[in-house]
């Protein structure tokens, strides 16, 4: 079970700040130790997220994000970002349409249209602009990274794969050292059905 995280008094002052009184906070965290994200209700019923980073990387990052890739999905199809305050890692972000896919008790042609409109999304992403420094290094990196994290996960899935599934992961891994020179994209969050 999840232990439930209070949202820090500085940052909820700080997002009042921008969104005026809010009358109730709900622990929107993944079920991941160091997730922690608040959704906020004002007086209207008008709704925030406050999400505060695990790192200043991951703060950087999605502030970047935010700021100049995620516009280039289009209004309305991701959340919007209204502030951010460096001294506590915070974001505070709309909140955007729709419901996490994997309660919706979807048929699989839904689903299909759901993957779809995932990889156009990611698509866009990706070409959204030119990569800075910092984008650029943190990109090439990634394949050799995926690579070594080939053993973590391994380690994590445990006995639920055979041997030659296994073997089969490492394989994969192994090729991807000496793949070369790809064309770069942003490096962005996981692509899961909730999100």
């Amino acid at each position: 079970m999840r232990q439930t995280k209070p949202l820090p008094t500085t940052v909820q002052r700080w997002a009042e700040q921008r969104t005026g009184p809010v009358v109730a906070v709900r622990d929107a965290s993944h079920d991941w130790h160091r997730s922690r994200v608040w959704e906020l209700t004002g007086v209207s019923g008008a709704r925030w997220y406050v999400k505060v980073s695990p790192s200043v990387k991951f703060f950087t990052r999605e502030t970047r994000a935010y700021r100049g890739v995620v516009p280039a999905l289009g209004h309305s199809r991701a959340p919007q970002l209204l502030d951010s305050r460096a001294d506590d890692l915070a974001l505070l972000l709309t909140m955007a349409p729709g419901a996490p896919a994997p309660g919706m008790g979807l048929t699989s042609a839904a689903w299909r249209a759901v993957h779809a409109q995932a990889g156009m999304l990611c698509a866009r992403l990706h070409e959204a602009g030119a990569l800075d420094a910092r984008d650029r290094a943190e990109a090439a990196a990634s394949l050799a990274a995926a690579a070594d994290g080939a053993e973590k996960y391994l380690g994590r899935a445990g006995d639920r794969l055979t041997e030659d599934e296994q073997q089969l992961v490492r394989d994969y891994a192994a090729r991807l050292r000496p793949v070369g020179p790809v064309p770069l994209g942003y490096i962005h969050g996981d692509n899961q059905p909730l999100h």
